[in-house]
């Protein structure tokens, strides 16, 4: 057999298995402020990117509100890392990025090791009062990372949202606002007096 009917072979083989099919990212669910969220992990899968390992959770925010998120293991040999995207997505899992923007979403944050905890590797990650950029859904993936073993492990994670902040254009405007109103009122005051 020559080389040249030898690569012919090969993909032919190749054809006749078909090419692999692509695995949508899909979300545990959606949290709502406040509310715990539990799942189960690999002990690496954020750290070598691979989305199987990793949970994908979704939320509502508002620009300017302010945002926290805390995951906590349930395992004492998980060490969770989170990252925080805008928007949400079913791109292929193989595109899943830990630190960049993917699959239209864009990176915004990662949190690891914040929270220092008594036992097992590393710390709980912590993303605190973040002020969200932009109106709309968000993305939260959350895995392993140097973890004490391939798991898998389990973990909950809850976020609190707290009004968003006025920007100064708009306390400007309501103050001023305030400010026209006391000032007739007085002046109706004065006529009336």
């Amino acid at each position: 057999m020559t080389i040249k009917s030898a690569f012919a072979a090969a993909a032919l083989a190749l054809s006749a298995v078909g090419p692999a099919q692509a695995v949508p990212i899909s979300y545990e669910g959606t949290i709502a402020a406040g509310t715990p969220v539990t799942g189960s992990v690999t002990g690496n899968g954020w750290e070598t990117e691979t989305a199987a390992g990793v949970d994908f959770w979704r939320f509502n925010g508002v620009v300017g509100q302010s945002f926290s998120v805390r995951g906590t293991r349930l395992n004492p040999n998980l060490d969770p890392v989170l990252t925080l995207y805008f928007g949400t997505t079913t791109a292929d899992a193989s595109q899943f990025l830990h630190d960049a923007d993917w699959g239209g979403l864009v990176f915004l944050r990662v949190a690891d090791d914040e929270v220092t905890v008594a036992s097992g590797p590393g710390g709980d990650p912590l993303l605190s009062n973040y002020l969200l950029p932009f109106t709309g859904l968000y993305t939260i993936a959350i895995g392993g990372i140097g973890s004490n073993g391939a798991g898998p492990f389990n973990y909950s994670m809850q976020t609190t949202q707290i009004a968003a902040v006025p920007e100064p254009e708009t306390v400007m405007l309501m103050t001023t606002g305030l400010g026209l109103l006391l000032m007739a009122q007085r002046r109706r005051k004065a006529r009336r007096a």
